[in-house]
């Protein structure tokens, strides 16, 4: 399953493999392009300093927010009105429109375009997951060198690592190596 708020918030990007290095992809052209084209949609680039700044504050709400599902802890107030300030940024409507199969589909449509539609589409996409889904699916990368964002589509909830063959291995190793020096 694919969520929108969750590529955005590992757009703040650390090394799994434990250098320290740590990069804001929101910096990126490259990458935001890419982020665009990926989710439909549009947006001036490169984006202005200002822009990157709001959308970094907004990456650190919902951060503290999907720390907070994670915890299992109630979701804090100050946070959740920032959310909803960025759903606010592009009122939207329902509009009938005629789908490619014959029929009809329900579009959504906002008169925003810009960094403002795109901040309301993250901060939207956050919320259906709240009122949707099942919030206790989202996981943080148990590796304390990744942190990466996931969504557990496993049957019991018990995924641990963002990537078993990446992260998980590491931390199996890691976790060894330890044994073995506490055993010599």
């Amino acid at each position: 399953m694919e969520w929108l708020f969750i590529d955005f918030l590992n757009s703040d990007w650390r090394d799994w493999r434990g250098s320290g290095r740590r990069e804001n992809r929101l910096e990126k052209t490259e990458w935001m392009e890419s982020f665009l084209q990926e989710w439909g949609l549009d947006a001036p680039l490169p984006v202005e300093p200002k822009i990157v700044a709001g959308l970094v504050e907004l990456r650190e709400c919902l951060r503290r927010m999907t720390e907070s599902l994670v915890r299992g802890t109630a979701l804090d107030g100050d946070d959740l009105a920032a959310l909803n300030r960025a759903l606010a940024l592009a009122p939207s409507h329902s509009e009938i429109r005629h789908s490619e199969e014959g029929g009809y589909r329900m579009e959504k449509v906002s008169a925003v375009s810009g960094w403002d539609l795109v901040a309301s589409r993250i901060a939207q996409s956050f919320a259906d997951l709240l009122v949707h889904e099942e919030a206790k699916r989202i996981k943080i990368c148990d590796n304390p060198d990744c942190r990466w964002v996931f969504y557990d589509e496993s049957r019991n909830r018990v995924r641990r690592w963002c990537d078993d063959k990446m992260c998980g291995n590491l931390m199996k190793v890691r976790r060894f190596r330890e044994r073995q020096k506490s055993k010599g």
